[in-house]
């Protein structure tokens, strides 16, 4: 059995338990620091937020979390990055996770056979939102927000791109 020795020449294994999901981030997450999370692209907006780049390719169901780990601490995933779907033809249910509060333009433009949409966040604003962030989702998608949020949404949603024939409906 190996016991503990003070030989300098052998080394031990951490005390702590490395993360199940994989991870390309230093020890410390700096602004503008890029990170994969099960396939998942992220890069850091700070040393406690990501922003979702990118979806593992031809994965027709995507939920961004409220929440990712990278080498052991928690960050809030806050934003959807400028064209992170875009031109996405695989994603056919994406789901939103509740810390998200900023959307960059074309954020889904292109996804052609996206059929729902789901938006779990209450905190949506309209200056976080890029004028066309929702434009180019397919006409056959329907999009469903928090139930006390529907009529504001809606409106914010049309206004940032999102066609009048794509359907909005409480969660």
């Amino acid at each position: 059995s190996a016991a503990p020795t003070s030989d300098p020449s052998v080394t031990t294994a951490p005390t702590t338990a490395p993360s199940t999901e994989p991870t390309k981030a230093p020890a410390t997450v700096k602004k503008g620091d890029k990170v994969t999370v099960s396939g998942a692209k992220y890069v850091a907006t700070s040393s406690k937020e990501v922003s979702y780049t990118a979806a593992k390719k031809a994965t027709a169901s995507v939920v961004i979390p409220a929440t990712v780990k990278v080498n052991g601490k928690t960050l809030k995933v806050t934003s959807i990055a400028a064209k992170a779907f875009k031109g996405n033809s695989a994603v056919k249910t994406l789901t939103v996770g509740k810390n998200i509060t900023t959307f960059g333009a074309n954020a889904f433009n292109g996804c052609k056979k996206l059929k729902t949409l789901t938006i779990k966040s209450t905190n949506l604003k309209s200056s976080k939102i890029a004028k066309n962030a929702f434009k180019g989702i397919s006409k056959k998608t329907t999009v469903k927000v928090p139930k006390n949020k529907l009529k504001a949404y809606k409106k914010l949603l049309r206004k940032k791109g999102l066609a009048k024939s794509v359907g909005v409906k409480s969660l």
